[in-house]
């Protein structure tokens, strides 16, 4: 080292501190670092981590039970799969869906014109739909496989009559259902609501023949014919289940139902009936699986 350094270096070395300085400069450290050491209070520690164990624990439970309450059929007050053609089936075969901006639309195969629509709807729309329409008929439903109520809504131009049927589908949620009259025959709109049925919502079997009136007529028919001919003087339905019992069952309900029918003349399995108010003359006959209506108005103006 150069003796330029040497000097300084053995004065520097001379500069000592005495043992009180040292002392004293302990003791300021040590109240200094006491002064500013954090204490962290365990007492408030352990409820936070027994907060957090707590909604952990809920959480999980929660998402369980959901699951098992799901497994088991219990949540079903909300349908998660909007109404859509793979849902709904029924037995008239010839009439299908297809997808619409908020729906279904119905066609008749091999035929371009709407016959019906099929859509879901809220209670307000489906109360707005009920008083804002020509509604000349209400009924309820309750034997067929989805009870619910149909209205009758008297339209101009190409559609006569449009039926409407709603249906509870959800806790918040209608199906409402339309057909048109004369695109689709009367039997035939009651043939598919007899038979449809619900993905994932059993229908109700009532068990017994249903009857109806078709149209604004007073006249009982049974529900599940099939139209085979139709004209204003004569009526021809397929009757699958048809059988001697339910004929004469049948039959007796056109005399006790809405109209006035009275009978005159039976011919082994023929049946003719007059309405008491119109003179309308009325022939029913089975044969086999077909039954047949036969209508002649003695009243009617040439």
């Amino acid at each position: 080292m150069s003796k330029h350094y040497d000097e300084p270096w053995e004065q520097l070395q001379q500069v000592r501190s005495t043992k009180e300085q040292k002392e004293t400069t302990r003791t300021k450290i040590l109240k200094t670092l006491e002064a500013h050491t954090v204490y962290r209070d365990h007492r408030n520690h352990y409820p936070m981590k027994s907060i957090v164990a707590t909604t952990i624990f809920f959480m999980i439970s929660g998402v369980f039970l959901w699951l098992i309450l799901l497994e088991s059929g219990q949540l079903q007050t909300a349908y998660e799969e909007p109404i859509g053609t793979e849902l709904f089936t029924w037995k008239l075969d010839d009439v299908y869906p297809e997808k619409s901006d908020d729906g279904m639309l119905l066609y008749r195969k091999g035929n371009p014109v709407e016959v019906g629509a099929v859509k879901e709807v809220t209670e307000e729309e489906k109360n707005e739909i009920v008083t804002s329409l020509s509604m000349h008929v209400e009924e309820t439903l309750g034997n067929f496989p989805y009870p619910g109520t149909m209205y009758i809504e008297h339209v101009k131009m190409d559609v006569s009559l449009r039926y409407h049927f709603f249906m509870a589908f959800t806790d918040e949620k209608w199906i409402h259902i339309t057909f048109d009259y004369p695109q689709l025959e009367y039997a035939e709109i009651f043939y598919a609501m007899s038979t449809i049925e619900f993905k994932g919502k059993e229908p109700y079997v009532h068990g017994e023949q249903l009857y109806v009136t078709h149209g604004y007529g007073d006249l009982l028919y049974p529900v599940g014919l099939e139209p085979v001919s139709i004209s204003l003087e004569k009526e021809i339905y397929h009757w699958s289940n048809a059988s001697s019992k339910l004929y004469y069952d049948y039959l007796g309900k056109v005399v006790d139902g809405p109209g006035n029918w009275q009978q005159t003349t039976v011919d082994g399995l023929t049946h003719t009936f007059v309405h008491g108010r119109w003179g309308t003359e009325l022939t029913i006959t089975l044969d086999e699986n077909e039954i047949i209506y036969e209508f002649v108005n003695h009243n009617r103006e040439e």
